[in-house]
């Protein structure tokens, strides 16, 4: 259900719901007090059947009353003006349908509520734009291989993370915002066709995919990374679409330095910024 469909089909009813009623008491004023007690119990009535009776049924009860009000006030034997007729015949149905409308709004959305915590959930751990993991699950695996790292020191266990950041992404969001998600989705395809099917790719937001390799050598891990970049810059060659890179093997000697997901995280993030000014000193010179 989109944010159109939410504001049709539930707010708007609701506040017709309140207004109508509102409305009507208020010309009901300036008619007789019989008038005006009959107005008040349609409407608590239509508020009423509104809230208890399901849908189709209300339907069948509102044409049925309506048509038998209808006939006893147009072609009875009552002396009424026709305003108060037209407002008795109206209070009702409108009323009642409104009601019914907000009550199955509700409805609906109380039915969401379990569901609610378990679609938080997924799209914590799964990014629809990417079709990849998220930062949670990264950290989560991360932290299971420093540890087991730390547990085997004889086992000459290590592993690489790269981090891949589409740098310009800001500024093309503000100018193309409507294809932002669908750049995304083929920076990710990209990235899958170029890494080994044992490393982990995770999307972390902001534009920032972070790969996993376990137990890569640093030349292999390197051939890899060239492959994804060459694919990369092949794939998107526009001048808003540009990439910053980093990578940090971590092993025995050194996992004490990044013993935190945040702190592999803050480190590649330096180094991307080390890149950068580096770059643009050689283009000064």
């Amino acid at each position: 259900m989109n944010l159109s469909e939410v504001i049709f089909k539930g707010y708007v009813p609701i506040v017709l719901s309140w207004l109508f009623p509102i409305l009507t008491l208020f010309f009901a004023a300036f008619f007789e007090p019989d008038i005006q007690i009959g107005v008040l119990l349609l409407l608590l009535l239509a508020i009423v059947v509104g809230m208890l009776i399901p849908g189709v049924v209300i339907s069948w009860l509102i044409i049925v009353l309506t048509t038998v009000g209808a006939g006893i006030l147009l072609f009875g034997y009552l002396v009424i003006p026709v305003n108060d007729k037209v407002i008795l015949l109206l209070a009702f149905p409108i009323e009642g349908t409104l009601v019914n409308l907000v009550s199955d709004w509700l409805l609906k959305w109380r039915s969401l509520g379990p569901n609610i915590t378990s679609i938080h959930r997924y799209r914590e751990h799964y990014n629809l734009d990417t079709k990849l993991l998220t930062g949670h699950n990264a950290e989560k695996v991360y932290s299971k291989e420093i540890t087991a790292i730390k547990s085997y020191p004889s086992y000459n266990l290590f592993m690489n993370i790269t981090e891949i950041h589409w740098q310009n992404w800001q500024q093309y969001r503000q100018f193309h915002s409507d294809n932002q998600r669908e750049i995304l989705h083929n920076i990710s395809r990209e990235i899958k066709h170029t890494r080994l099917p044992s490393e982990l790719i995770y999307y972390l937001g902001d534009a920032r995919f972070l790969i996993i390799s376990y137990r890569v050598d640093e030349k292999t891990q390197k051939t890899i990374n060239d492959a994804t970049q060459k694919n990369l810059q092949q794939a998107f060659k526009a001048p808003a679409i540009q990439f910053k890179w980093a990578m940090q093997q971590i092993n025995y000697d050194n996992y004490d330095r990044f013993t935190y997901f945040a702190d592999i995280y803050k480190h590649l993030d330096r180094v991307m910024e080390t890149d950068i000014i580096t770059e643009y000193s050689r283009e000064e010179n």
